[in-house]
């Protein structure tokens, strides 16, 4: 069975390849910012771009929205030669609430194939509200797909509140970073790759 793994916070450096997967992915956020609006100016945003690294499509098998909503709703399908993307903002309201809140979320995809074990990859992002003390956090883990499947969103929300801005296991890489023209603005760089369990 494959074991999930999260690299803890300075324990290993990105690899040259994943430097450049999420520096390209990050760069691609960034024009796409250009495209999609906040539809309110006190409204935080994150653009995502996600790359799929391998021969494999990735399709989605379940999402998370725990603050904020999409404008753009991240992929159905990742495929090797077009990156996914998604645009997330913050809400005015959660609940019965009027308050303004971040953008916080997760997703995980895997491929349709039999091979054995069945992996999953695991994505997750926050962008705090304007004006909140909080920073920018993404949490990457990959491993054995019903293990996923099966974390509730609390431990999901755990594990992203517990990272930094910048997050890498075996098999991924991700960063999030702050427009230089908006800091309301986060651009949110993945990378999947091949990745071969240890049995």
């Amino acid at each position: 069975m494959a074991a999930s793994v999260q690299q803890a916070q300075g324990v290993n450096q990105l690899s040259n390849k994943e430097k450049v997967a999420i520096d390209e992915a990050v760069k691609e956020a960034a024009i796409d910012i250009k495209n999609a609006k906040a539809s309110q100016n006190h409204l935080v945003m994150v653009a995502g771009v996600i790359k799929n690294l391998q021969s494999r499509r990735l399709f989605l098998n379940k999402q998370y929205i725990m603050k904020g909503k999409y404008v753009i709703p991240p992929p159905e399908t990742l495929t090797s030669d077009i990156p996914g993307k998604f645009v997330q903002e913050g809400a005015p309201s959660q609940g019965q609430l009027p308050v303004v809140v971040g953008a916080k979320a997760a997703v995980i995809y895997s491929p349709l194939d039999k091979a054995l074990p069945s992996l999953g990859w695991l994505l997750a992002w926050y962008k705090p509200a304007e004006g909140s003390e909080e920073k920018n956090k993404v949490y990457v883990e990959v491993g054995d797909l019903s293990k996923l499947l099966n974390m509730k969103e609390s431990e999901i929300e755990g594990k992203l509140d517990a990272s930094h801005d910048e997050s890498h296991c075996p098999g991924a890489a991700a960063r999030i970073e702050d427009s230089k023209d908006d800091s309301r603005v986060a651009m949110l760089g993945a990378s999947f790759f091949e990745f071969l369990p240890q049995c």
